[in-house]
Parts: C-alpha cells; structure tokens; sequence
C-alpha cells in the first residue's frame, strides 16, 4: 500500500518440515506476470528461490519478499 501498488499480489504459506512440491511451478508461473510474491515461513528455513532471485526479508514478521538479485 505504501508503495502505492493496486494490483494482484501472492503470498505462498511455506513449511519446510513438510514442504509442498507444487509451490515452486506456482511461483514460477506467477514470476511471468511480474506480480509481487510474498513467502510466509513457518518451518526453519525458506523455499530455494528461483536462479537470478532472492528472498528479502521484511521486517521481523518472517515474510519474504520475491526479488532480482541486483545485475540481473
């Protein structure tokens, strides 16, 4: 909302003690529409990113954000 951004944005529910198989088709699809994706981890560790991205954290709240690696 700060950002001003109106549009449609995701947000994955990752556990990594029982992690979900389909999640990374389901971000990949979404990454070709250039939608913000968001991740909620609530296991000990994040979903790998895909090649050229990273997770950033936002704040303390453990929600990552999907981002381009810088150069890229």
């Amino acid at each position: 909302m700060a950002a001003g951004y109106e549009g449609k944005s995701h947000l994955v529910w990752y556990n990594s003690d029982n992690p979900d198989t389909t999640l990374e088709q389901t971000v990949k699809k979404v990454m070709k529409r250039d939608e913000p994706i968001f991740l909620y981890r609530c296991g000990s560790k994040v979903q790998s990113p895909p090649t050229r991205y990273y997770w950033r954290m936002m704040d303390e709240l453990r929600i990552y954000k999907l981002e381009l690696k810088d150069g890229e």
